[in-house]
């Protein structure tokens, strides 16, 4: 890890990750997110890289608003509650005003069938691409547990995200 200036760069992987804090009470969120954004695609730049990964606040607020400002694609995540279908509807209202292709990842959606389903009917009626189904697994906690990623504990599920970043790349 190194720090510049406010931003900590975190190299795992073969990537590097732009991070930057908020003070508590501190206003502009949105502002700092595209400071980070701007580090992000420096950085991109410098190493050649192809693509920037931005992952969003959760909500509708100025930080995910800058988070969409100048995407490609966004990747929806939700999970199959009635909070996550209500929130994946709000957030995908705004990423139509930007006029932005979207697709989602269901997570766990195997935990509740039916709430599934209504994501899923509400994915096609929107013309949203459905890029996975991902089943709860106890994995992602027991690789958090020993402090790293899912892809360093889990071959199935580092495949499973391989294929799943393959058809990101093919919406895109």
């Amino acid at each position: 890890m190194s720090e510049i200036g406010l931003f900590q760069i975190f190299e795992q992987v073969g990537s590097k990750m732009v991070h930057a804090k908020l003070a508590i009470g501190a206003d502009n969120s949105g502002k700092l997110v595209a400071q980070v954004k701007n580090k992000a695609k420096e950085l991109a730049e410098q190493d050649k890289k192809e693509y920037i990964i931005v992952d969003g606040s959760p909500g509708v607020g100025c930080p995910v608003v800058s988070s969409l400002s100048g995407a490609s694609y966004v990747v929806l995540v939700t999970e199959p509650t009635v909070s996550g279908l209500h929130d994946l509807k709000r957030v995908y209202e705004l990423v139509k005003k930007f006029n932005l292709k979207a697709g989602c990842i269901i997570n766990k959606y195997d935990i509740n069938k039916y709430v599934s389903d209504e994501i899923i009917r509400f994915l096609e009626t929107e013309k949203i691409d459905r890029l996975a189904n991902l089943p709860y697994d106890k994995a992602f906690t027991e690789a958090m547990t020993q402090g790293l990623t899912i892809v360093e504990t889990n071959n199935n599920i580092k495949q499973f995200l391989e294929e799943t970043w393959e058809k990101i790349i093919e919406k895109m």
